[in-house]
């Protein structure tokens, strides 16, 4: 047996927003009887969210309790632009809730339940909510040919000249003053304020550009959402014009109410100055008696023309501001001694700045539209990668590594790169680099590792240079004290003179080369005769087969060759001969030579590394001394073994030596 069942239709759910427990219970008791289901709300939070749980086809809110009215306003917009709501501010809730029901029962299906409750409570009071605005968001003001189609010539002349007096509006206050004379010129309105809205504080502040004539306060300013001044409440909520009539015993709910009686007014309308994106505050005209329809469009009139400059003058100074601070920024790029960039999303150059351009030796044009690799190796841009990756998945906004900048001219500079991402709508647009020239920073930290280097070098050199003359100098004075034999006594002072020539000699490792100051031409020659004369050479000869004159300072000069001499005969072997000359004459720079038996394997060594073996007596200090001397000087300094089988030292002097080859 098939029957068929007809779907019931759903009671009307009305969501009541009322802090106020009578009101609440009012409402529920007397509907109860009829088919529409009442929820209740007690705060503005415990709306939202049963709008967001809950389907709901009105909403009324009790304006007078509920604090922050066009908050909860916009949030029903926001969760439920479909439903239609209501903000009471008094009358007879029953009659109101009454008609919804009796209206929504006509409905012949759920469709038009929405449209069955928005039109009764729209209808059942003096607040109307505005239709949606025109997709692009800007207030549209009537033509001027509806304008003079629709209204009085009187009204229409004051709407047609505010509209052509604002064309060119910089200024709130130029609005305020232009809409007020104008309006004022009809006799039908004594005067006309606009009011900004101040978001933070919740208020309505007035401009005022003739205060003085009505002796209207400029620290005057209108709270809203308290329930003191409902028109003005109102005016921004349903943001459509209020008006009413006052009197003595109601111009206190009336902003300037009391002045403006004074002044022959008895009505008042607020209009609400706003565009789809932004509610920038009120217009408010007060009248001699109740205001027609005709001059409630002409104020819708004015307010729209308003809305639109305003909107107008608030993009344009956005726009400055943004061009200003544009300004200042590509001023500091172009100024700022670091090199700066932006890179697209794909790592090609947007944008250089003077630095960087100086930097790498390009030109601006040559540098912008390529990819970053055009400056940077793969080892840098796969490092900069990680980075941009690191930091669109963490919540830093910049990172630093480290690059090296390669120049148009082949040269390569260390640089400190900070890189931050550019993000726009979630979407990854690209990067912003600086870039620092880290050299000084590099030549201060060499500089560092030379002195902890020379340090070192002093500890090895003093732990066992001096131990040996020292253990000689100890044992002969126990020698002597023991046996009374002079012969101990030179042989302690033999020690001590030793370790007195090696402590000059680390004295003067520890002045880092500062004291090769009188640089002069020197015979090669002369100079090395003299230092033989220094050196207990025994029967080993000394010969120079060359003639050479050499720029140095002469006294170190000497030392050299005297720590030369002294290595070559005293930890060789079987030496007969030192030669001196100039090194090949496609190099700059002399050698010392001796044949025999040189330095032992493991102390063969380049005389600049400072891990030199220090394993003979008195051997690291020398060898240290023909480094520091050979710095001092600038030259280069290596140790190999000579043709005759002894030690070859050879010195790069790298344009210091001239030929005078005889």
């Amino acid at each position: 047996m098939n029957s068929q069942h007809s779907s019931p239709v759903r009671r009307p759910r009305v969501l009541c927003v009322s802090h106020d427990r009578s009101t609440r219970a009012r409402l529920t008791l007397s509907l109860t009887d009829d088919p529409v289901e009442i929820v209740i709300a007690k705060q503005a939070t415990e709306a939202v969210d049963c709008l967001e749980r809950t389907s709901i086809d009105a909403v009324v809110i009790d304006g007078h309790t509920v604090a922050d009215v066009p908050s909860l306003v916009d949030a029903v917009v926001s969760e439920a632009p479909e439903t239609p709501a209501l903000v009471s501010w008094g009358g007879d809730d029953r009659r109101v809730l009454s008609e919804v029901v009796s209206r929504t029962n006509e409905a012949d299906h759920e469709s038009q339940l929405a449209d069955a409750l928005a039109d009764r409570l729209n209808g059942a009071t003096d607040v109307t909510f505005p239709e949606p605005d025109p997709p692009s968001g800007k207030t549209i003001a009537p033509d001027l040919e509806h304008i003079r189609q629709t209204l009085p010539a009187a009204l229409a002349d004051i709407v047609c000249s505010v509209r052509c007096q604002l064309v060119d509006a910089t200024s709130p206050l130029t609005v305020e003053r232009t809409i007020r004379e104008e309006l004022t010129t009809h006799d039908r309105f004594t005067s006309a304020w606009i009011g900004e809205y101040d978001r933070g504080e919740r208020t309505v502040v007035p401009w005022l550009s003739d205060c003085e004539s009505k002796a209207w306060s400029l620290d005057r300013s209108f709270s809203v959402g308290g329930g003191e001044f409902p028109l003005l409440e109102r005016a921004m909520c349903t943001r459509s014009i209020q008006t009413r009539q006052y009197d003595e015993t109601s111009c206190d709910e009336v902003p300037f109410g009391t002045r403006a009686l004074e002044h022959g007014s008895r009505s008042v309308a607020v209009a609400p100055l706003a565009t789809r994106d932004e509610l920038y505050g009120v217009i408010a005209v007060y009248g001699t008696a109740a205001l027609s329809e005709s001059e409630r469009d002409a104020i819708r009139a004015i307010a729209a023309t308003a809305s639109h400059v305003l909107e107008t003058i608030a993009v344009r100074g956005r726009l400055e501001q943004r061009e200003r601070v544009l300004d200042r920024y590509e001023r500091l790029v172009e100024t700022a001694g670091d090199g700066m960039y932006v890179l697209d999303e794909t790592g090609h150059f947007m944008t250089v700045n003077d630095a960087l351009v100086e930097m790498s030796g390009y030109s601006r044009e040559g540098l912008l539209g390529e990819h970053a690799s055009f400056l940077f190796d793969s080892a840098d841009i796969d490092a900069a990668r990680s980075v941009i990756r690191s930091l669109r998945t963490a919540d830093a906004s910049t990172d630093t590594i480290d690059v090296t900048l390669e120049t148009k001219a082949g040269a390569s500079i260390p640089c400190e790169a900070q890189i931050a991402v550019l993000v726009s709508d979630e979407q990854f647009r690209g990067t912003v680099g600086v870039l620092r020239n880290v050299t000084a920073r590099y030549r201060r930290e060499q500089k560092l590792r030379d002195h902890t280097e020379r340090l070192d070098a002093f500890t090895r050199i003093v732990s066992h240079d001096l131990t040996n003359p020292l253990n000689v100098a100890q044992e002969s004075l126990d020698l002597l004290t023991d046996t009374e034999n002079l012969a101990y006594a030179d042989r302690t002072r033999e020690g001590l003179d030793r370790m007195e020539a090696i402590i000059e000699d680390v004295l003067a490792i520890a002045r880092d080369g500062e004291w090769v100051a009188d640089i002069a031409p020197v015979d090669l020659e002369a100079a090395a005769h003299e230092a033989w004369n220094h050196v207990s050479t025994g029967e080993t000869t000394l010969s120079i087969s060359e003639t050479t004159t050499i720029e140095a300072d002469r006294s170190w000069l000497l030392r050299l060759f005297e720590h030369c001499f002294r290595t070559s005969i005293e930890h060789g072997s079987a030496v007969e001969t030192v030669r001196i000359g100039p090194l090949e004459p496609s190099e700059r720079g002399f050698f010392v030579a001796a044949n025999g038996v040189g330095l032992p394997e493991d102390c063969r060594f380049d005389p600049a590394d400072s891990s030199v073996s220090s394993a003979m007596d008195g051997l690291g200090v020398g060898l240290r001394i023909l480094k520091e001397v050979a710095t001092g000087h600038g030259w280069a300094v290596t140790a190999t073994e000579s043709e005759g089988g002894g030690v070859r030292f050879e010195f790069e002097t790298d344009g210091y030596l001239s030929d005078c080859r005889s």
